[in-house]
C-alpha cells in the first residue's frame, strides 16, 4: 500500500510541474505567435506605406526642337500646299540634309533636334495645287538661320505679295500623267528655267525667250542643248543662260514677252510645246 500510495503521490506531486510545463510552453507559444503577428502586420504596414506616392513631381516635357514655316500672313495657305521640302545646309559642310515639311494649322513644319549648333541656311520649295487660275506654282527661298545650345523654334515667314520677303514665285507646267514637268520664273526678269523629265525618249531641248514692243523685236535668246543633257537624275535648270536677255528687257520698254519650252524625240519627231506669255 505503501509503495502504491508513494507511487501514486509522486504521480500526484509530478502532475502539477507537467501541467505548469505545459501551460509555460502554451503561453510562451502564444506570446511567439503574438510577437510574430505583430511583426508581419507591422512589415505589411511598412510595405502598404511605402508603396504609397503623395503628390508625384511631374517632370516637365522636353521642348521640342523644330521649324516652322508661319503661313497666317502669307500668299499660301496650307490647303494649298501639295508638297512642301526643306534642305539644311550647314556652313562649312558639304552635307545637306533632305526632310518633308508636315502641314500643321496654318504652318508647316518639321524637327531640327538633329542640327547640330552652328550657322544653317534653310532652301525650301513649296508646291501648290492648281490655283483660280488653273495652274500650278513654286515657291522657293533660301533662309539663314542660327543654331545654338538653347535653340528650340525657328521660324520663318512664308511667302508674301511683298517683293522683298525672300520668296520667288515660278510657274509649274506639266504633261497630264506629269511625265514632263517644266518651271518658268514669274518674275519676267528672273533669268531661270528648270526642265525635268521621267521618260527616257526626251533627247530634244529648247527654250527660246523674245520680247516685242508692237512689231518690233526688242531682245531674243535661245538656247538648245547639245546632246549632253539631261543627265542622269533627267534634269536641267540654269540660272545663267539668259542673264543677256533679261538684262536688255530690265532697262527696255517692251509690250510682250513670252517664252516657249520645247521638248521632245528627235527619232519619231514628237514635240512638246510650253508657252508662257507676260503681258504689260
Amino acid at each position: 500500500m505503501f509503495s502504491n500510495s508513494h507511487h501514486y503521490a509522486v504521480v500526484m506531486l509530478n502532475r502539477p510541474l507537467f501541467f505548469a510545463h505545459y501551460f509555460i510552453l502554451v503561453k510562451k507559444n502564444i506570446m511567439i505567435r503574438s510577437i510574430a503577428g505583430n511583426f508581419f502586420l507591422v512589415l505589411a504596414v511598412a510595405i502598404i506605406s511605402c508603396s504609397k506616392t503623395t503628390n508625384p513631381i511631374t517632370e516637365p516635357a522636353p521642348t521640342e526642337k523644330k521649324i516652322i514655316i508661319n503661313l497666317v500672313n502669307s500668299i499660301v495657305k496650307t490647303e494649298d500646299i501639295d508638297s512642301a521640302n526643306i534642305v539644311f545646309k550647314k556652313q562649312g559642310s558639304l552635307n545637306p540634309l533632305f526632310q518633308r515639311l508636315i502641314k500643321g494649322t496654318n504652318t508647316l513644319e518639321t524637327t531640327i533636334d538633329g542640327l547640330s549648333v552652328g550657322e544653317w541656311t534653310a532652301e525650301l520649295d513649296l508646291y501648290t495645287r492648281k490655283q483660280a487660275d488653273g495652274k500650278s506654282y513654286e515657291h522657293i527661298a533660301s533662309k539663314s538661320f542660327a543654331i545654338t545650345s538653347g535653340t528650340s523654334i525657328v521660324t520663318i515667314n512664308g511667302p508674301t505679295l511683298q517683293t522683298a520677303d525672300g520668296w520667288k514665285k515660278r510657274l509649274v507646267l506639266s504633261t497630264s500623267d506629269n511625265d514632263i514637268v517644266v518651271i518658268i520664273p514669274v518674275d519676267v526678269t528672273d533669268p531661270y528655267f528648270e526642265i525635268r523629265t521621267k521618260g527616257l525618249q526626251w533627247n530634244f531641248f529648247s527654250i527660246e525667250r523674245t520680247a516685242v514692243s508692237g512689231t518690233a523685236v526688242v531682245a531674243n535668246k535661245k538656247w538648245v542643248c547639245n546632246n549632253d543633257c539631261p543627265g542622269n537624275d533627267r534634269l536641267i535648270y540654269n540660272s545663267n543662260e539668259f542673264i543677256p536677255f533679261t538684262d536688255i528687257i530690265k532697262t527696255s520698254s517692251w509690250t510682250r514677252n513670252d517664252i516657249v519650252i520645247s521638248v521632245g524625240n528627235l527619232q519619231n519627231q514628237q514635240f512638246n510645246d510650253f508657252v508662257h506669255e507676260w503681258n504689260f
